[in-house]
C-alpha cells in the first residue's frame, strides 16, 4: 500500500455529546468539515480499517511530514501543530486516534483557501467535500447584510420559517456555504435554507449545487 493512498485505503475528526443547548465538540463519525462560532475551520477523515493493521504512531509521523511540507509550500513555518498564542498555520494536525477499527484524523486550517488547497494534495486526497466558499457572521450582521433576503428558510425540523424570523434572532451565527459536503457546526442548527438536510442537531448535508445557509447557536 502506498502511503500517499493511506487515507483512502485504510485510514481516515469525535462523537457528539448530544446534550441539548451545549456546544458540540468536534468528534464526527464520518468525513466532514467543522465550522466554529468564530469561523475557524477544521476537517475530519474517518474510516473503518476493516481490521487492517494500521500503526497510529507511524501514521501520525507521516501526516505531520505532509502538513509540514504543505505549510512550507504556503510560505509558513515548518511545523505541524498550532501553538498557543500564535497565528494559525495554513494546515495543522490536531489529532490522530484509533478506536477499535475506526481511525480518525482531525486537521485545522487558517482559512477556507487553505482547506481547499490541502484537500487537493496527494497526501490528503479527501474527496468527501467540494466546498468552494464559506462565510460566517453573527446572525445580526448577516441579516443586516441581506443574507436571508429572497432565501427560502425552514427550521431545523423542516417546518416553515421566514427571513423575518431569522432576522429577529439576537444570538447565533450564520454560515453561507457553496459546494457540497457534510458540515458540522459548533452549535445546534436553528434555521437552514431549503434543500439543506439536517443529519442531526449539529450536522448538515450541503447540496453540491447552489448556496446553503445555516443558522446555529
Amino acid at each position: 500500500m502506498k502511503k500517499s493512498r493511506l487515507l483512502l485505503a485504510a485510514a481516515v475528526g469525535v462523537l457528539l455529546s448530544g446534550c441539548s443547548g451545549q456546544k458540540a465538540a468536534f468528534s464526527p463519525s464520518e468525513n466532514c468539515v467543522y465550522v466554529a462560532e468564530d469561523g475557524s475551520l477544521s476537517s475530519a477523515l474517518v474510516e473503518d480499517t476493516g481490521g487492517a493493521d494500521v500503526d497510529e504512531k507511524d501514521l501520525k509521523q507521516y501526516l505531520e511530514a505532509a502538513v509540514i511540507r504543505f505549510n512550507q509550500e504556503r510560505g509558513a513555518k515548518a511545523e505541524a501543530e498550532n501553538g498557543s498564542g500564535t497565528d494559525r498555520l495554513p494546515a495543522a494536525l490536531q489529532s490522530v486516534t484509533k478506536d477499535g477499527d475506526t481511525l480518525r484524523v482531525i486537521f485545522e486550517y487558517a482559512s477556507l483557501e487553505d482547506l481547499v488547497a490541502f484537500r487537493q494534495t496527494e497526501d490528503n486526497e479527501d474527496s468527501s467535500n467540494s466546498i468552494t466558499s464559506l462565510e460566517v457572521l453573527p446572525v445580526t450582521e448577516a441579516a443586516a447584510a441581506g443574507w436571508f433576503d429572497g432565501t427560502a428558510i425552514v427550521k431545523a425540523d423542516k417546518s416553515a420559517a421566514s427571513a423575518d424570523d431569522v432576522a429577529k434572532e439576537q444570538e447565533g451565527t450564520a454560515a453561507v456555504i457553496e459546494g457540497g459536503g457534510t458540515v458540522m457546526f459548533s452549535g445546534e442548527i436553528v434555521y437552514m435554507s431549503e434543500g439543506t438536510e439536517a443529519k442531526d442537531a449539529y450536522t448538515a448535508a450541503v447540496p453540491a449545487d447552489g448556496r446553503a445557509l445555516v443558522v446555529f447557536k
